[in-house]
């Protein structure tokens, strides 16, 4: 064997090593990388849920003679497929005119808003919990 193959063959078995250190030293951001995106884009598409959930409830606020509980139960019932069925207890909805009828005593012209919110948390590995507050809105003129 010569001189040049004995450093190559020494050179390479040097550095079998150094691959595995990097992927060690890598790894954890990966994981961090990988599962903060997963987490973002959970929490992402329950928000855009919650924004479609006040804009049902704002669209039935809008009609005259709607009661706030229906409007409530409106909302709640398009939230099933977004959140949990304890998420969606804990969800808190404002409707803004307030009042049993919110369309019907208030002037032609008014808006009605409907707002949802739900308490959320980022679970990334590697860091704690993050809290984090949900908030989704609907707006509809009166008829």
């Amino acid at each position: 064997m010569s001189r040049v193959s004995r450093l190559r063959s020494r050179a390479s078995s040097d550095e079998r090593g150094v691959a595995v250190v990097e992927f060690a030293i890598v790894l954890p951001l990966l994981i961090l990388l990988v599962f903060g995106i997963v987490q973002f884009s959970i929490a992402y598409n329950r928000q855009q849920g919650l924004h479609a959930a006040a804009r049902e409830g704002a669209r039935v606020a809008a009609l005259p003679q709607t009661t706030s509980s229906a409007i409530d139960t409106r909302v709640r019932s398009a939230l099933s497929g977004v959140l949990s069925p304890a998420e969606i207890t804990a969800a808190t909805v404002t409707i803004t005119p307030s009042g049993s009828q919110p369309c019907n005593t208030a002037p032609q012209g008014t808006h009605v808003v409907v707002t949802v919110s739900v308490p959320n948390q980022l679970e990334i590995p590697l860091f704690t919990k993050q809290p984090l507050t949900l908030t989704g809105k609907g707006e509809f003129l009166c008829e």
